[in-house]
């Protein structure tokens, strides 16, 4: 795995490093130990205790400056990426356990800082309502005929009896008793786990949460990943009337392949969108079936391709990382 760009903005004494990788990552691994930020005099070293985000969309780790920290002024920074080389070793793995490698960056570098602070801008959180009634109705069509909602279901015109796996995103209730720090069905391990998400398990994925509410955030939502496998899901917005995360008016925020929220870093390839290489890994690793949203029927048995633009991958990915709240 190797690290595709590193960016520091050397002038706000508060701005975040932030780096962007190859490859979809170990989130156990992702963590304040992961780097070495210091200076050359050791009373200043370490200086600041980050706070470590994960955007898995974009495969992008932020170590942000929390408040009331920062960096020395006018001063030289030292960083460094500790790569794991045995079992319990600090530093970044991809979710196989691929370790950092030296790439066409290095895993050593330096930045000097300038004199004043800047505030940092906040993201805008979705709400529960706006992830069941918009990602997963309006904008994936994950709640179809034949896939996650409550009433009747029917497939290909076959009737059926449940949602698939019991899952249900079609209200807020029904997110938060079938998918929020569920496990999935695709990662059980027969019996013995009883439905409880794994803790520091050996291998990323072995009952993983649909949708993980705790510390792990998206980079552990099996819900994600069916995302993920499915390059479709990552087309440009198509604003509709009443829509809060692709709205007509005023137009969206760009979105695409092609367009990255961190617009610092450069993008592999030109684009967000994994690998086809990378793609293999996940199923061959963890992520079984269908990708989301599969293929519908019409009354008439035809197919309806559906997809989630990235718009709405963002959404989601922002509404876990935030806790995922769904009740009073």
């Amino acid at each position: 795995m190797a690290i595709y760009f590193a960016h520091i903005d050397g002038d706000p004494l508060n701005a975040p490093i932030k780096l962007r990788f190859d490859r979809f990552l170990n989130t156990a691994t992702i963590n304040r130990q992961a780097i070495q930020v210091y200076t050359g005099d050791p009373k200043f070293s370490p200086g600041v205790t980050f706070q470590v985000d994960y955007d898995p969309v974009e495969r992008v780790v932020e170590f942000r400056v929390p408040p009331g920290q920062a960096f020395k002024p006018q001063t030289l920074y030292q960083l460094v990426l500790n790569v794991a080389k045995d079992e319990g070793d600090f530093g970044i793995r991809a979710f196989d356990g691929a370790p950092l490698t030296d790439a066409e960056l290095p895993l050593h570098t330096s930045f000097f800082t300038g004199t004043a602070t800047v505030e940092q801008p906040a993201d805008t959180i979705p709400s529960c309502e706006a992830i069941t009634k918009e990602v997963f109705n309006g904008l994936g069509g994950c709640t179809g005929r034949a896939c996650h909602n409550t009433g009747e279901h029917s497939y290909g015109g076959v009737d059926l009896l449940a949602a698939p796996y019991a899952l249900r995103l079609d209200s807020a209730a029904a997110l938060q008793q079938t998918a929020i720090d569920r496990v999935a069905h695709e990662t059980e391990l027969g019996d013995e786990s009883g439905g409880v998400p794994a803790e520091n398990s050996a291998r990323f994925g072995i009952r993983m949460p649909l949708i993980d509410s705790s510390s792990g955030g998206p980079g552990n939502s099996y819900l994600m990943y069916k995302l993920f496998v499915s390059k479709d899901n990552y087309a440009a917005c198509a604003p509709f009337a009443g829509s809060t995360i692709c709205p007509p008016d005023p137009a969206p925020a760009p979105s695409g392949p092609d367009v990255s929220v961190h617009q610092d870093l450069p993008l592999p390839g030109g684009s967000i969108v994994p690998s086809d290489a990378e793609l293999v890994r996940l199923r061959e690793w963890f992520v079984r079936g269908e990708p989301m949203p599969r293929v519908q029927f019409d009354e008439d048995g035809n197919p309806i391709l559906r997809s989630l633009p990235l718009q709405g991958l963002r959404a989601l990915s922002l509404f876990i990382a935030a806790g995922a709240h769904c009740g009073e």
